[in-house]
């Protein structure tokens, strides 16, 4: 076939990027062979690469171009240096929407009620796993303003990549957001006629990352009340159970609120600030519950954890209050990619309590303009992606 050209010269770079759909920090021909492996037929842009390149089948219309020298293509700091590319463009119709009621029955609700956490096995089939890895590497190669690396900011082995928003920035992960179906899941299990996107993150270990993931509950972070509130996290990688996500079995029915910490290990990180209650300490006002010692409790027999071996495309459904958390990767495990989508249903409402995620985010740009007790889907941040479907069917 022939190959497709996606040209910023014709476009502005905001424009260009939005139209792709997975993107590429080309900075070496490595990386252009890389791209020939994953996508054949397509042409990088001249912008991105000083040149244009066939990468794979398909004779180029621009092959009067001298080619570059090996090792010619140098880093750049600039917007040109992402290509944006897919060859084939991701047809929706390839990413098919799941159906909510066969995969959130009325037993695995009531499980999700009881105890605040449920597995939904192939929830997602390997196209939207496939479309979502790319997304994913894509954005570890170029993160948001919200990004943080847990393991160098601690100083320790390997790679802990958490960022949020993407599905701001990438047409993969919006298209999920929108188009999958996993809202209406969300609003099976919170028993909701609405589904409003509160964000979304990305959580990748690398093998050989010492760093856990804290034992923590989610809506001790979030500027959020009510009760309709929960996590749809998919596995893009093969995760064994003693190295994923385990949560502690009922620990949603406590509402337990903690004094806050960065995943990075102390109060805030440079990106990501939890309010200021009282000087520089986000907790400094005091007034929280003590986070139980899990360890201690499941030693005991007193605490059960729920955590199960995941497979790619795999999805765990769970209360914001329930307790959980995450060792490190050994390096004899495999990559740990994870991607939450975080929920609200028709009960939540906007909390402005000090020492939440809220600061961060408006220093960022992701402000969601709302007055304390607004209902949460009266910002533009967090549409209902239910009414949305249904609004363009």
């Amino acid at each position: 076939p022939e190959p497709t050209i996606f040209s910023p010269r014709k476009k502005n770079i905001a424009a260009f990027k939005e139209e792709m759909l997975v993107p590429f920090r080309a900075t070496s021909l490595g990386a252009g062979r890389s791209l020939v492996r994953r996508y054949p037929g397509v042409v990088v842009p001249a912008a991105a690469l000083g040149g244009a390149r066939t990468l794979g089948r398909g004779p180029s219309p621009q092959s009067a171009t001298p080619p570059r020298q090996k090792n010619s293509i140098r880093p750049q700091s600039t917007a040109a240096s992402v290509a944006y590319a897919e060859a084939p463009r991701l047809a929706e119709e390839a990413l098919a929407p799941i159906d909510p009621a066969a995969l959130m029955p009325a037993e695995t609700i009531e499980a999700f009620e009881r105890d605040g956490a449920v597995v939904v096995r192939g929830a997602l089939d390997e196209n939207w796993v496939s479309a979502l890895r790319r997304a994913a590497e894509a954005n570890m190669d170029d993160p948001g303003p919200l990004c943080d690396e847990h393991a160098a900011a601690q100083g320790t082995g390997g790679r802990f990549h958490d960022d949020q928003f993407l599905w701001r920035r990438h047409g993969a992960m919006r298209h999920y957001v929108e188009r999958s179906g996993v809202g209406g899941l969300a609003a099976l299990a919170m028993r909701s006629n609405t589904a409003h996107i509160f964000y979304d993150q990305l959580l990748v270990k690398e093998p050989g990352t010492v760093a856990p993931t804290p034992w923590h509950n989610d809506t001790s972070y979030w500027q959020l009340a009510g009760s309709q509130i929960c996590s749809v996290w998919l596995a893009l990688d093969d995760v064994p159970a003693d190295v994923g996500v385990a949560y502690v079995k009922g620990s949603h029915a406590t509402k337990l609120r903690h004094a806050v910490t960065n995943f990075s290990g102390a109060d805030h990180s440079d990106r990501n600030v939890y309010g200021g209650n009282g000087g520089d300490d986000a907790n400094a006002s005091g007034g929280f519950d003590a986070i139980p010692d899990v360890d201690a409790l499941v030693a005991s027999g007193d605490a059960t954890l729920l955590k199960w071996d995941m497979r790619p495309g795999d999805v765990i459904v769970f209360d914001s209050h329930a307790l959980h958390g995450a060792p490190g990767t050994p390096r004899t495990a495999g990559r740990r990619r994870g991607y939450a989508t975080r929920w609200c249903g028709d009960d939540v409402v906007f909390d402005a309590r000090p020492g939440t995620m809220a600061t961060g985010w408006a220093a960022a740009g992701y402000d969601a303009k709302l007055d304390h007790g607004a209902r949460i889907g009266d910002s533009d941040l967090h549409p209902d992606v239910l009414a949305a479907a249904k609004a363009s069917a």
